[in-house]
């Protein structure tokens, strides 16, 4: 990262990403690395993969390792032999620092991903420095739970129809999540949550079957909690700052549920500043 009056550079592109495989239980797992310095691991939301972070990384791994990961199911990465939940997915993340020698790391987690951080520095404070939790909502009701699951039902009936109409409806919903994004930029998330409804598994469901109560009441490393104010899927985020120990909260203006997509340079700032206290 080049830093002039306080304002960040893109200086490397996402050809610098060095991209690899490792053997994980039944498959293997697709990551990529960029850049030297302190470990910062990044992890995707459900539905997504490390594409999700292609236009962040140029601005942090001049200053990082940062470190991208396809999780099981996703991406380039071999399904589960079996319905995966939180813990395996983040048995997952601890696997792919052991394959890279690192013995500590900061990680930054986007909606579903953000429990994945959240649940590492739980179980292992000792290999946390920092996490941030990006996208992720206040505790939900066993109703809005219910409410949300019936939604990513209707999502998975709807978006397979074979007259292709409701890929046009996805895609305009893609469009206005993004209001301020690129094409191209748009192209690829939705792309990513095209290409999930042919995987056995939807992440969705593991990220609400998870308790996340203990983890948020007991974290004891720093906690960034990060919002794009147009998320509409973030609500009431600002009350786990009086739930989990040592947080601080940051909002990104006209942010929507792709950050990183369509705010990169902005969310790079915020990261760089948090990690560097």
């Amino acid at each position: 990262m080049v830093k002039n009056n306080k304002i960040l550079y893109r200086t490397t592109s996402e050809k610098c990403l060095k991209r690899g495989y490792f053997d994980f239980k039944n498959g293997q797992i697709h990551y990529g690395t960029a850049g030297k310095g302190p470990a910062l691991v990044l992890i995707h939301q459900s539905s997504s993969s490390m594409e999700e972070y292609v236009s962040l990384i140029p601005y942090l791994s001049d200053k990082y390792q940062v470190i991208v990961l396809d999780l099981p199911g996703h991406g380039m990465s071999s399904d589960s032999s079996s319905e995966p939940g939180v813990e395996e997915f983040t048995d997952v993340v601890l696997a792919l620092i052991n394959h890279l020698h690192i013995d500590n790391c900061s990680i930054l987690g986007h909606h579903g991903g953000a429990l994945m951080a959240m649940n590492f520095a739980y179980r292992f404070p000792e290999r946390t420095k920092k996490i941030i939790l990006s996208g992720t909502s206040g505790l939900k009701t066993e109703a809005e739970k219910t409410e949300f699951s019936q939604t990513l039902a209707n999502k998975k009936k709807v978006v397979l129809e074979k007259d292709g109409k409701s890929l046009l409806l996805a895609w305009q919903r893609y469009v206005a999540y993004m209001p301020d994004a690129e094409v191209n930029d748009v192209l690829r998330p939705f792309l990513n949550s095209v290409m999930a409804l042919m995987r056995p598994y939807d992440a969705h469901y593991a990220v609400l079957k998870w308790d996340r109560q203990s983890a948020l009441e007991n974290l004891s490393v720093p906690v960034l909690l990060l919002q794009g104010i147009l998320d509409e899927f973030v609500s009431y985020q600002e009350n786990l700052l009086g739930i989990i120990p040592n947080a601080e909260r940051e909002e990104i203006e006209n942010g929507g549920a792709f950050l990183f997509f369509d705010k990169p340079k902005k969310c790079a700032e915020i990261i760089d500043a948090f990690l560097s206290k």
